[in-house]
């Protein structure tokens, strides 16, 4: 069992406490690694080396062409060792070896040669005359120290998403991974630092989010906070951050209705309604959670939708033939079956699954079965809150306006999709959903050169795409003069010879 320490300034340090926290397989229940837990010092140490680091110019004041070309080496580290990072995201998260293997580690090896190459290509506005006696001109620059959180359902690939924008544009790093999946942010750190990104630059301390991330949003030395994670952290974070005046983007929860309606290719849309539901073992932000069904091809849809949900795969996370692995914790998945417990309560009725699977060698595992629930109550808490498990919430409409009420009637807007072959109803939709990204006859997909981003209570800034870049930079107006006047025509009107 490897023990962990904290990458501060370039060097691995232990906790000034001596305090370690378990890390565990959610498969098995079982600790496979502990890591430090970082003390208030500790905090203010990486802290410090950002701060430090940043004002040094060591690396803001590089060309972005240099900082790319590092960015670069880290992702042909990463590609060349994704071996070992598979492994471990799949033993520490749960998620299956077939979605880490196959998506999550190519697809964020891909992620950072974006970022890498959007870094040299960003600009503001042309110089130009905007007043007769001047020329105007726009500089990006970084905003300077940045405090990372990300969260435990995409481990590796939020850091990239988060911190990896920030570094690219200049700045530099706290970050600090979620508790329960620590390890392969630490093993980033490492490739970080093998392709020669300046010690201060990029620092990772690992804790309890109640009192790191707390301080690091409290911090008058960082001009930053960027956060993935629940809406209700998020409120915290913009409220502790709010003494400093900080910069804090959120990227936060969803709640994605996933609209079919009744000239839909049905068989496409169950098959996408399998995936939107159960991709991260339902543990995803733009999960498919509120099924709206045509009244005219629910029947049809609903019983489709059944048989294929009992044909995913459901076991061990490193079994390549497995869809589905176990949820994070037994408190995630306590959550998850109070939610189908309520769901049913307030006038659901459960089609199938929500019960505890057994799996060979793997008795004490977060597991649970996807459950299918049917209801009419829109006000229903598995309607409107975040569940974040696969919970296939059914409802039933026969009028566009109302569907897209209903749609757009939850405090979430990061997700959504449609549903249809007319290309009117199509057009009609993506103008008239409230929600950061509309999929039209798909769902989940987010290409590096696409923005995810928020409406509402999703949180504000995107992430991937130049604009997740700009999010890390400020927007400075230079101007110069171009007359040589010793007085300017305008001086008059304020103070006359």
């Amino acid at each position: 069992m490897e023990t962990y320490k904290l990458y501060i300034n370039g060097e691995w340090v232990n906790s000034s406490t001596g305090k370690l926290l378990d890390v565990k397989n959610p498969s098995t229940d079982e600790v496979i690694a502990k890591v430090q837990s970082a003390s208030e010092s500790d905090v203010k140490m990486a802290v410090d080396a950002a701060r430090n680091s940043f004002d040094s110019g060591v690396w803001s004041r590089l060309p972005p062409g240099d900082r790319s070309n590092i960015l670069l080496k880290i992702a042909d580290l990463l590609e060349k060792n994704q071996q070992e990072f598979i492994k471990l995201e799949t033993e520490n998260s749960g998620k299956s070896v077939k979605q880490v293997s196959g998506y999550d580690i190519p697809y964020t090896i891909d992620n950072i040669r974006f970022i890498a190459g959007a870094c040299r290509t960003l600009e503001g506005k042309a110089m130009a005359e905007y007043v007769a006696d001047g020329t105007s001109a726009i500089r990006r620059e970084p905003i300077g120290a940045v405090g990372v959180i990300t969260p435990w359902n995409y481990p590796l690939m939020m850091v990239i998403w988060r911190a990896f924008p920030a570094i690219a544009t200049g700045n530099s790093v706290v970050v600090k991974p979620a508790s329960y999946t620590p390890l392969t942010t630490l093993k980033l750190a490492e490739l970080v630092e093998k392709a020669g990104v300046p010690s201060g630059v990029f620092n990772v301390i690992t804790g309890p989010g109640s009192s790191v991330g707390e301080q690091m949003a409290r911090s008058n030395k960082l001009d930053m906070i960027a956060f993935t994670g629940s809406t209700e952290v998020g409120k915290r974070l913009s409220e502790l951050g709010s003494s400093t005046l900080k910069k804090v983007s959120l990227e936060l929860g969803g709640k994605a209705p996933f609209i079919v309606f009744e000239d839909a290719n049905i068989d496409a849309a169950v098959e996408s309604a399998i995936v939107g539901g159960m991709v991260n073992n339902g543990q995803d932000c733009a999960n498919s959670t509120r099924y709206y069904i045509h009244e005219k091809v629910f029947d049809r849809f609903v019983q489709r939708l059944k048989e294929r949900i009992k044909q995913i795969k459901i076991g061990d996370p490193e079994n390549p033939d497995t869809d589905m692995g176990p949820l994070i914790s037994e408190a995630q998945r306590t959550r998850v079956e109070g939610y189908i417990k309520k769901g049913i309560e307030e006038g659901g009725r459960l089609i199938s699954g929500g019960d505890r699977p057994e799996i060979s060698g793997h008795d004490h595992g977060y597991y649970i079965d996807p459950a299918l629930i049917y209801t009419e109550n829109e006000s229903s808490a598995i309607v409107k809150e975040e569940i974040f498990g696969p919970v296939f919430t059914i409802l039933k409409f026969s009028d566009y306006d109302d569907v897209i009420r209903r749609s757009n009637d939850v405090t979430y807007g990061l997700g959504s999709s449609v549903w249809t072959s007319n290309i009117t109803t199509a057009m009609r939709a993506t103008r008239d959903l409230r929600f950061g990204t509309v999929w039209v006859n798909e769902h989940v997909v987010v290409p590096s050169e696409m923005p995810w981003a928020g409406y509402k209570q999703s949180g504000h800034g995107a992430s991937l795409s130049p604009y997740s870049l700009e999010e890390f930079t400020y927007i400075k107006h230079v101007y110069f003069d171009i007359t040589g006047k010793v007085r300017k025509d305008w001086y008059d009107q304020i103070f006359k010879e």
